[in-house]
């Protein structure tokens, strides 16, 4: 597998996803190799197993402008020693990011290639306005087109690709959920201690957010519903985890609607912390614009929070109407009197709605899902053309092998997904 971002280095839905799904296949007994880059701080490339997973670092600074060419110069260089050391049989790419090396190696060695698109800069972006958004959007077609197989996470991704890239309606796209490691969730915690720590009172409403700060989460609009919500529920307080390029933008807003001392800003936390959180709040909510899946929902169900998140995308198939409360999405209003709702409601209302969406989470587990993946790689290595031809399939012509994305630094987070 090849991944621009593997734990502990987790900026989107990306890194857990991989991990996850790796360490799943594993356990059913496959040899597993991730290629990724090595974690911020580190020096130089190295190679470790965690639980059953071969995980080999290279060594690239995402600080630096042309980070994307040299990740996938490295990981072509890796690709080149493990595909005939180790005997590889399949590459997995996961996203535009890791396509070029994922493209050269499975032609350079014949080797049928599989990628999970997680999401378009399309979707990101609601529209191809910059050169930018068009050469990634390029190579997203490229990858898509040159596939052997392509996985999408939800039936909402898969219309999109049919109508980005024009796909068939066939066998060689596949939808297969995210999923959600329970066990992780099954813990007790001190809610007044936490609701203490991050909101100032050990009686508060804890209205959490946990994601990236940019337009496509939709934070904006959770914070313009909360001058409603404190109207109704003046002891709520929100909790916004995560960064992102909007987050000055947001603390403005808060600051001019007058609200600072209900909002609290925490940056990154760690993964136990958010956990606990989780835990502990009285409703998380998803309040996002464009959401090809939204893996929070489903660990918010996991850890029997409420939900309360925009019926857009993948979110629309993974919560029903009797596991958390789904609104318009880009719509302050009717996102404030949801989260009213919640919060006023009978707490064994509340409970009841919270053990069907655990019911659910439960139900979407990645031992499963490693099995279906699985089954592809099956069937596509029972295939007889693994040939990954790169002068054909993309649709774009022979041009878009030379397409070239830099990042500039600081602006990473233009290509960062959930």
């Amino acid at each position: 597998m090849l991944s621009w971002e593997y734990p502990p280095h987790k900026i989107g839905g990306i890194a857990e996803h991989v991990s996850a799904l790796s360490r799943a296949l594993a356990r059913r007994g496959q040899e597993v190799h991730v290629v990724t880059p090595v974690t911020p701080g580190s020096m130089g490339d190295y190679e470790q197993q965690e639980e059953g997973v071969y995980l080999h670092r290279i060594a690239v600074d995402s600080s630096m402008p042309d980070f994307i060419s040299r990740m996938n110069e490295g990981m072509k260089k890796a690709g080149a020693y493990l595909i005939p050391d180790r005997n590889i049989d399949i590459i997995h790419a996961h996203d535009w990011m890791v396509s070029d090396a994922a493209i050269e190696l499975a032609h350079e060695y014949r080797r049928p290639l599989i990628a999970t698109i997680h999401s378009t800069e399309f979707g990101r972006s609601q529209g191809i306005k910059e050169e930018y958004q068009m050469r990634i959007h390029e190579k997203e077609a490229r990858l898509v087109g040159l596939a052997n197989h392509v996985i999408v996470c939800s039936e909402s991704m898969k219309r999109e690709l049919r109508g980005l890239f024009g796909i068939d309606d066939n066998d060689n796209v596949s939808v297969i959920p995210n999923g959600v490691d329970i066990a992780k969730f099954d813990f007790k915690v001190d809610e007044g201690t936490i609701k203490e720590r991050f909101c100032g009172s050990r009686s508060a409403k804890m209205i959490l957010f946990l994601g990236r700060l940019v337009y496509q989460k939709g934070v904006n609009v959770l914070i313009g519903a909360l001058s409603r919500v404190l109207d109704a529920c003046p002891d709520a307080k929100l909790v916004i985890v995560g960064e992102g390029p909007m987050r000055r933008q947001l603390e403005r807003d808060v600051s001019f609607m007058g609200i600072e001392k209900d909002v609290v800003f925490t940056g990154y936390l760690d993964d136990w912390t958010v956990r606990c959180l989780l835990k502990a709040a009285d409703v998380l909510v998803v309040p996002s614009i464009y959401e090809p899946f939204g893996i929070v929902a489903l660990e918010a169900m996991a850890a029997m929070a409420p939900v309360v998140a925009s019926d857009v995308g993948g979110i629309s198939e993974i919560i029903n109407n009797d596991e958390g409360v789904k609104v318009p999405p880009d719509n302050s209003e009717a996102l404030a009197n949801a989260i009213i709702k919640v919060l006023q409601t009978d707490e064994t209302d509340v409970k009841e709605m919270v053990e069907r969406g655990y019911r659910k989470a439960s139900s979407m587990n990645w031992n499963d899902i490693a099995e279906t993946t699985f089954d592809i790689y099956t069937r596509v290595l029972d295939g007889e053309d693994v040939d990954v031809d790169v002068g054909s399939g993309s649709g774009l012509g022979d041009n878009c092998k030379e397409v070239e994305v830099e990042v500039e630094a600081g602006e990473l987070w233009r290509y960062q997904y959930s």
